[in-house]
């Protein structure tokens, strides 16, 4: 009894919990219904207000003592929420870059995918870039600024990089080239500017450097040096180059590596100097050399680093005609050669040495293989047991005695007057230039010369005062020795005397 009566109790209990329950749930959905009717009629009288005529004063809404009508407002309200969000959703990124400038961050994840207008600052605010860009990239017309905001290029941009139309500038702002880019180098015609902004190229290039046709500019004076074909920054090709003056043609021809290479002419204030081969700068192969003043033939052959050599002749530059045809070296007659007086006779037919005849060669030599190769004597006279051979177009005496061993005359010494130099020394060289030929003496004494001499002396109109007490300078080489004779005060050359040991 008691456990049933408990048992029913609690049914009791349970069953009016739930019932109070079921009656607040009524009531919460009671109240639901009438607030849904009531959202209802609200909805029911906004939608007539929005969609139908005002007719009361309820109609309408005071605002700044100014009537508006409900529908009005409501729908302008709505409008401009709609527009205020497609905008900030929608036409404001599509509008800037394009309506406007953006500013954008070079660290900034917009920057990677931007396209348009744009001004870019790094992480310090400092402005890098203006101008169009694509996908993040300078794409189309902008500048470009160093770190410290200072103009590097105006122009055009393809891919990021200098393409089309630009102009690059050095950091103290001076522009220093102006013209096409491709791949961020000068490529096309374009011009170049030094670093206080006078040109000093107008042209082609390639690859960033000069290449094709162009004019090279003094960058003091700004007048044409040059006008012609460029490779890998440098002369290359057919050109002109021209004098200070930047009209005057001072060279006209081929350049190799920035120097005269092939066949040009060379000019001096206008006037042909030279006309042939060139190597390295210098004349080099077949050419002809004019004199600068007269434009007369000098020298037609072989050059060598800008000196003759090889086989040429040179010409007198008043007559005109061949004072000597054969070997050269270095500048000088070396080797086989035939010399002519200024009417064109040959005087010499032999060998030369250091721009003279090679008289060393000749000593020991027979009487008849001077003659043949020397040709008529002017004087011979027989002194002293001595034949002498006087050439005064040589300006020479050629002195023979007997060879014991063969019993005829045999070439003993050579005198050389000095109306000619002999291995470059003349009448007036100096001690200084005597030494860097010849070195140093091996005895300088009061030359007591063999009364032979007088005649020697007279025939080459050689002015020695006293021939017993001549001052002279003696050198010893391998099987010769050379006297040089002077004057008293030994400020002038007389002659010089070759001879055997």
């Amino acid at each position: 009894m008691i456990i049933g009566d408990i048992f029913s109790r609690v049914v009791s209990t349970i069953q009016s919990q739930i019932n109070g329950m079921t009656g607040w749930m009524t009531q919460l959905q009671n109240i639901g219904t009438t607030l849904a009717q009531k959202v209802q009629q609200k909805l029911q009288k906004f939608m007539q207000t929005l969609t139908g005529d005002p007719k009361s004063k309820d109609d309408y809404w005071k605002i700044l003592g100014l009537y508006f009508a409900k529908k009005f407002v409501i729908t302008a309200v709505v409008v401009v929420c709609v527009l205020g969000y497609l905008s900030i959703t929608f036409a404001y990124p599509w509008a800037e870059g394009k309506l406007w400038r953006a500013t954008i961050k070079l660290d900034s994840p917009k920057y990677s995918k931007f396209a348009g207008k744009a001004k870019v600052i790094d992480t310090m605010g400092i402005t890098v870039y203006v101008g169009d860009m694509s996908n993040g990239t300078p794409e189309g017309v902008g500048i470009q600024y160093n770190a410290d905001g200072l103009l590097v290029y105006k122009g055009e941009f393809k891919a990021g990089k200098y393409s089309g139309e630009g102009e690059l500038y050095s950091t103290d702002g001076i522009m220093t080239y102006k013209g096409q880019f491709d791949n961020n180098k000068a490529h096309g015609e374009g011009q170049q500017f030094n670093n206080v902004g006078k040109i000093i190229y107008t042209g082609n290039f390639a690859v960033g450097q000069r290449a094709g046709v162009g004019i090279e500019y003094d960058p003091k004076t700004t007048v044409k040096k040059y006008y012609g074909e460029f490779a890998n920054d440098t002369r290359e090709g057919n050109g002109v180059e021209y004098a200070e003056d930047g009209e005057t043609i001072a060279y006209e021809g081929t350049f190799k590596a920035g120097v005269y290479d092939g066949i040009g002419k060379l000019y001096d204030a206008g006037n042909l100097l030279y006309s042939g081969s060139f190597m390295n700068g210098f004349y080099g192969g077949d050419g002809i050399l004019y004199d600068k003043d007269t434009g007369v033939m000098v020298y037609a052959g072989e050059f060598k680093e800008g000196k003759y050599d090889g086989t040429g002749k040179l010409y007198d530059v008043d007559t005109s005609v061949v004072i000597y045809e054969g070997e050269f070296s270095k500048g000088r007659k070396q080797g086989t050669g035939k010399s002519y007086d200024k009417l064109g006779s040959q005087s010499f037919d032999g060998e030369f040495r250091g721009d003279s005849i090679d008289y060393i060669a000749y000593l020991g030599s027979s009487v008849d293989n001077i003659t043949t190769q020397f040709g008529p004597e002017s004087y011979r006279a027989e002194k002293d047991n001595k034949l002498i051979l006087t050439y005064l177009t040589l300006d020479s005496s050629i002195i023979f005695k007997i060879d014991p061993e063969k019993g005829e005359y045999a070439c003993e010494k050579v005198v050389i007057g000095t109306k000619n130099d002999f291995m470059g020394l003349g009448m007036q060289s100096t001690a200084v230039e005597r030494k860097a030929v010849m070195g140093e003496p091996f005895s300088s004494i009061n030359f007591s010369c063999p009364d032979y001499y007088s005649t020697i002396f007279s025939h080459l109109a050689i002015n020695i005062n006293n021939i017993k007490k001549v001052p002279s300078d003696k050198y010893i080489m391998d099987n010769y020795f050379i006297r040089f004779y002077f004057n008293d005060g030994k400020t002038e050359l007389k002659c010089i005397e070759i001879c055997s040991m």
